[in-house]
């Protein structure tokens, strides 16, 4: 197979370094790393022979006893039998390799406790039809089947309980250090590790948008072909990106050296499908809030975005392009060339990249953690999440006495203080939220677990709330959000978040690879899911480029009204009912606040991974994606859709509303 050199992944960088022409760097993006086709591969047979060996390896390393127990170092086994797997001439050879790696492990003990039941919705491993393949000999089959029925739960060397209730893979570290050098068989041996983890212990396996299966297919010719180590991590990049998940963030020196780690002079956000300016450093004159950024040393940013999409990672579209946004800004240290467009025209300017110049400036945030304003009468309080503190209760209890309304403005990663507020604004302790924890001592297996925090108060703290969010809002805020949610008459507004909703765990791959993952399922206390669907508002409100030309708060503003301190325990959303719920097919639309009454209405559906399954504009009587609208009765036919979670999104020129309905 022709090898293809890494490229830097900035047109930035291709400007300053002259390596490649814009070309091949754009071939380079299209081509190399993408999975979302199939390799094309020198070797198919050794390649299909990694991908059952995989399968192998991993099974035997998480249910062969002697392993579990760290008497076999199980990754030098499979180092050294892979040579024999690459050359064997036949299968029968390969299949000899396979029973010498096994049996290297020894007998593996029968366990005397019966394994627990696991339904099929909590079990990553449910599919064990593999072991029987063809291209097994009747001898591995029946190893492999050996492990799995002797198997009983225990403890593992390679996975441990942690202090926050996730998996601690700190343990399976081995080849991971800085600098060593990472041959074929050590990458291959990154794959395995990494693919066998998210296997058996990743909550939301279930719901990626390529099955794993595929994924492992289809990285393992890329990774055994990577000519050096930048082709090797941006290989493995791609791969951890591909568990869709907005807590996936990747470290390797190697990497951050590609990408660069110096910021530039400003930060940029994805508005109205523009890449657009909101935050500039005080030294920077020539730039300017809401100016929308084209081009990055001459190359189109639409192109720039596109061909680095596959290394960006994210649970929805909006924190992929979060993501991405700052993959394509930052760079090198040095000059670069910006070109953006404003209502004046397009200019092109010379700009430094420098992070010890700008970051602290750009990336702190010196808002107050309590501001109070008065608006039309009514009085507001509100908390900067990212800046309060738990230090600052009893305190910020009392102001909030002082006050009609409380906005808890969540665009931020708060302090841990939800656990503080659960003292205080609920009346018994707050049943938050369900999770789905892996189960250590019997990989592959999920439980289910409710999670109740604080202890109630019988004198409530009890005001109006608004709560803000956008795709800033990840993780602890997420769960902030669910919390504060649940308090009577809470109203949110924004847009959706980061879509990754829980604890994490690292992951430690050879050559200094480390990465993350989400490895607690986050559900409401209903099992509505929040993983790659986020915390949804009750009001849709997003930034705008003339919002932030003029320096406004757009999300802040809406929040700023006195009609919302008036509905005392009511949402907006009960002025428009959804019925029945469960449905079989049909949903009425009933409107009984006659501010969301109005010609100019749009429905759209979604199903619980976020992804729309229809939509239909003004109430008139038509099919869109076979969705059937009646005006006359504001009826909905959903017939055609699997049983399943949905949302309902009701658009109006008051708000937005969106609606929870199952369908049978």
């Amino acid at each position: 197979m022709m090898k293809t050199h890494p490229l830097p992944f900035r047109a930035t960088k291709v400007a300053l370094k002259n390596k490649f022409s814009f070309c091949s760097f754009i071939l380079f993006s299209l081509l190399l790393f993408s999975l979302s086709v199939s390799a094309q591969v020198a070797d198919s047979v050794y390649y299909e022979r990694l991908y059952y060996t995989c399968k192998v390896w991993g099974h035997a390393k998480y249910y062969h006893s002697r392993i579990a127990e760290g008497k076999v170092n199980w990754d030098n086994v499979l180092l050294n039998a892979l040579s024999g797997i690459k050359n064997a001439p036949n299968n029968q050879a390969f299949n000899d390799s396979l029973l010498v790696m096994l049996q290297q492990a020894g007998e593996t003990e029968a366990g005397i406790e019966l394994l627990p039941e696991v339904p099929d919705s909590l079990n990553n491993n449910l599919d064990l039809s593999w072991i029987y393949h063809p291209i097994f000999s009747n001898e591995v089959s029946a190893l492999l089947d050996t492990i799995m029925q002797r198997f009983t739960p225990r403890p593992n060397v390679y996975v441990k309980p942690s202090a926050i209730n996730a998996p601690d893979f700190s343990s399976d570290d081995t080849y991971s250090s800085v600098g060593l050098v990472v041959n074929e068989f050590r990458r291959i041996l990154a794959v395995f590790r990494y693919w066998n983890i998210i296997h058996y212990f990743y909550p939301y396996k279930h719901i990626m948008d390529q099955d794993w299966e595929t994924t492992l297919k289809q990285i393992i010719p890329t990774v055994v072909e990577a000519s050096n180590a930048v082709e090797y991590h941006l290989a493995m990049r791609v791969f951890t990106a591909k568990i869709n998940d907005s807590h996936a963030f990747f470290s390797s020196n190697t990497y951050f050296d590609w990408r660069g780690q110096q910021c530039p002079p400003f930060i940029a956000r994805w508005i109205e499908e523009e890449v657009v300016i909101t935050k500039v450093h005080s030294t920077i004159s020539s730039l300017h809030k809401g100016d929308i950024i084209t081009k990055i040393d001459g190359f189109n940013i639409v192109v720039l975005r596109d061909s680095l999409r596959k290394f960006s990672y994210g649970s929805n579209e909006i924190s992929i392009e979060k993501n991405l946004i700052d993959m394509i800004l930052w760079g090198d240290i040095g000059s670069f060339s910006l070109t953006v467009l404003n209502e004046t025209g397009e200019r092109t300017l010379t700009l430094f990249r420098n992070y010890d110049t700008y970051y602290s400036e750009l990336y702190q945030d010196n808002t107050p953690y309590w501001r109070e304003t008065t608006l039309n009468g009514c009085r507001f309080g509100i908390v900067h999440m990212g800046n309060l503190t738990n230090a600052h209760f009893p305190d910020i209890i009392d102001k909030f006495h002082t006050v009609d309304a409380i906005i808890f403005d969540i665009r931020n990663y708060p302090n841990g203080t939800l656990w503080s507020f659960a003292n205080y604004l609920f009346e018994e302790p707050l049943y938050i939220a369900n999770f789905t924890y892996p189960d250590i001592n019997y990989p592959g297996r999920l439980f289910w677990e409710p999670e109740v925090i604080g202890e109630g108060n019988t004198n409530p703290v009890r005001k109006k709330i608004m709560i803000l969010f956008d795709e800033r809002t990840l993780s602890q805020a997420e769960y902030t959000c669910m919390g504060l949610g649940q308090i009577p008459g809470a109203i949110k507004i924004g847009s959706t978040t980061a879509a990754a909703d829980g604890n994490i765990s690292y992951i430690y791959l050879p050559g200094g690879i480390s990465t993350i993952a989400t490895f607690l399922g986050t559900y409401y206390p209903d099992y509505t899911p929040t993983q790659r669907i986020g915390i949804i508002p009750d009001y849709e409100v997003r930034p705008t480029i003339q919002g932030i030309r003029e320096g406004r708060d757009e999300v802040l503003e809406f929040a700023l009204n006195c009609d919302f301190v008036g509905i005392e325990n009511m949402t907006k959303e009960e002025g428009i009912l959804v019925y029945p719920n469960p449905t079989t097919g049909d949903l009425r639309i009933e409107i009984s606040d006659m501010r969301y009454e109005t010609l100019d209405m749009r429905y759209e559906i979604f199903d619980i991974y976020g992804r729309k399954m229809a939509q239909v504009s003004n109430l008139t009587s038509q099919v869109s994606n076979h969705l059937i609208v009646s005006s006359s009765n504001h009826l909905i036919n959903i017939s055609h859709l699997p049983a399943g979670v949905y949302f309902v999104k009701i658009c109006t020129e008051a708000g937005i509303i969106t609606k929870k309905v199952i369908k049978y």
